[in-house]
C-alpha cells in the first residue's frame, strides 16, 4: 500500500470492519495480502469490530509491520519469534492495546517471525485450540508469499484474503471472505480563483439564500427517523419489515452498491428459490411469513427497490437450491399442501443473500444454528440457516437477483443491529 496518508489506511480498516461478520464464531484466522500493510489494517478493522464481543489478539507474521507495531506499548518487545525460538510463553508476549480492554497485540519479536520454521510450525494448531477453548479470536497477519503458508492455513479455521493475490495454501483451507481493495478516492478538482473584482451586493444575498436552502435540505434528510424507518422493526413473535408508505416523504438516502464478498463461489451458489409473494406493503409480506414461514424451507423476505423510485416490493421467498428442477418440485409441494395457491408462485433465480452470522463446525451445529435463527427472527430479521460442506453453518437473510437489489435490506439489517455481508449463498437448507 502506498504511503498516501491515513485515508488509505482508514479505507482498509473499514473494509475489515465490514468483513468482520465472516469470522463470527471462529477462533483462529489468517489475514493475507500481497501488501502486509493492507492485511494489517484490514485485520485491525476486523479486530476492532470483534473486540466489542470477545478477546481479540492480532499476531504479526509479516515482520514488524507498522500498523501492528504501533499498537505495542514497549520499545523493544519480545514476540512470536522469541516464543517459538526460545520457548517463551505466548501469553507473556501478548501486549494490551491502550484504550481497548479486549484488543491485544502479538508482535513479531526481537527478530522477524516471517520464516518457514515459525509460520509452518505445527504448534499453531494447539494455539488455535487454546483460543477456541476461551472463545477468543486470533488474527494472524501475513504476506501472501510468506513461506510455510500452506502448512499454517491447514491448522487454522480459515482465511480472510485482501484483494486477489496468488496463494499457495492447503486444499483443506477455508476461505471465509475476500476483502476487496477499497476504491480510490477521486482526485480533488483544481479550482482556478478568478481575479478579484467588485461584486454586486445581490450576489452575496443570493449566496446566503443558497446556503440556507442547503441547510434546510440537510436537516430534512438527517432529522431523526428519516433513515431508521427503512429498518426492520422489532416486535414480539413476528418478523416486521417497514411499509414504504411509512417512510418520510423527504429525500431518500442514496442506495449503496454492494459487491459480493465471495465471487469464487458463484458457480456453487444455491441459485434458485420459489417466489411466494410479491407485495407492495410490508403487512402483506409479514402476514404471509407468519402464516406459513415454519412450513417453508429457508423462508425469508427481501426489500427490493423499484428502479429509482421510492417504491419497494416486499418479496417472500422459500427454498434455496442449485437445481431449478428441485425448485419446481418444491413449488408443486407447496401447492399440494395449499401453502401457495395454484395461480401464484414461481421459480426465480436469486443467487445472492446477506450473511448475518456464522456457526463454526461443531457437534451441535444444527441446534446452535436453529437457536441463532430463532434469536434473529425475534429481533425482526427474517433469517434462515444453510449447512456448509465443512460442517459449519451460515445464517442468511433475504434473497436477491443482483447486488443492487440488496441495498435496502442491507440498510434495514444494520438498523436492526446486524452486520450484513452480501454473498453468493452456498450450502444446503437444514
Amino acid at each position: 500500500m502506498n504511503e498516501s496518508g491515513g485515508a488509505a489506511a482508514g479505507a482498509y480498516e473499514q473494509a475489515g470492519r465490514s468483513a468482520a461478520i465472516a469470522v463470527r464464531g471462529y477462533s483462529a484466522v489468517l489475514v493475507v495480502s500481497d501488501d502486509p500493510m493492507e492485511a494489517a489494517y484490514a485485520a485491525l478493522g476486523v479486530a476492532r469490530a470483534e473486540s466489542a464481543h470477545r478477546r481479540v489478539v492480532i499476531g504479526d507474521l509479516a515482520g514488524e509491520v507498522a500498523p501492528i507495531q504501533a499498537l505495542v506499548g514497549t520499545a523493544d518487545p519480545h514476540g512470536i519469534y522469541d516464543s517459538f525460538t526460545f520457548g517463551t510463553s505466548l501469553e507473556r508476549v501478548i501486549y494490551p492495546v491502550a484504550g481497548s480492554d479486549n484488543l491485544k497485540v502479538l508482535p513479531s519479536g526481537t527478530e522477524s517471525a516471517a520464516t518457514a520454521e515459525i509460520i509452518g510450525s505445527t504448534r499453531w494448531q494447539r494455539i488455535a485450540s487454546e483460543f477456541a477453548a476461551t472463545d477468543s479470536l486470533l488474527l494472524l497477519v501475513a504476506a501472501a508469499d510468506a513461506p510455510g503458508l500452506d502448512k499454517l492455513s491447514s491448522q487454522l479455521d480459515g482465511l480472510l484474503v485482501v484483494g486477489n493475490p496468488r496463494l499457495e495454501i492447503s486444499p483443506h483451507a477455508v476461505l471465509l471472505s475476500r476483502i476487496p481493495h477499497p476504491a480510490p478516492a477521486p482526485a480533488p478538482k483544481k479550482i482556478s480563483l478568478p481575479v478579484e473584482q467588485p461584486r454586486p451586493r445581490w450576489r452575496g444575498v443570493a449566496l446566503a439564500g443558497g446556503v440556507l436552502v442547503l441547510l434546510i435540505a440537510a436537516v430534512a434528510i438527517l432529522r431523526p427517523g428519516s433513515i431508521s424507518r427503512m429498518g426492520f422493526s422489532r416486535a414480539p413473535d413476528t418478523v416486521v419489515i417497514p411499509d414504504s408508505q411509512a417512510r418520510d416523504s423527504a429525500a431518500v438516502p442514496q442506495r449503496e452498491v454492494i459487491v459480493p464478498a465471495n465471487p469464487q463461489d458463484s458457480s456453487l451458489a444455491a441459485t434458485f428459490a420459489v417466489e411466494i409473494l410479491n407485495a407492495n406493503t410490508a403487512e402483506s409480506a409479514n402476514f404471509e411469513l407468519q402464516r406459513h414461514g415454519e412450513r417453508m424451507p429457508a423462508a425469508t423476505i427481501s426489500l427490493v427497490p423499484i428502479g429509482d423510485t421510492e417504491a419497494i416490493w416486499y418479496k417472500v421467498f422459500a427454498g434455496a437450491v442449485s437445481d431449478s428442477a428441485q425448485a419446481e418440485r418444491l413449488l408443486r409441494s407447496l401447492r399440494r399442501r395449499r401453502i401457495v395457491a395454484d395461480s401464484i408462485g414461481r421459480v426465480v433465480r436469486v443467487p445472492l443473500a446477506l450473511r448475518v452470522d456464522s456457526v463454526p463446525s461443531q457437534a451441535a451445529v444444527l441446534s446452535k444454528s436453529r437457536e441463532m435463527v430463532k434469536a434473529y427472527t425475534a429481533k425482526g430479521v427474517p433469517a434462515y440457516a444453510m449447512l456448509q460442506n465443512d460442517g459449519s453453518a451460515r445464517i442468511y437473510a433475504g434473497a436477491f437477483q443482483t447486488p443492487e437489489q440488496s441495498s435496502l435490506s442491507a440498510t434495514a439489517l444494520r438498523v436492526a443491529g446486524a452486520t450484513p455481508v452480501l454473498e453468493f449463498r452456498t450450502g444446503r437448507v437444514q
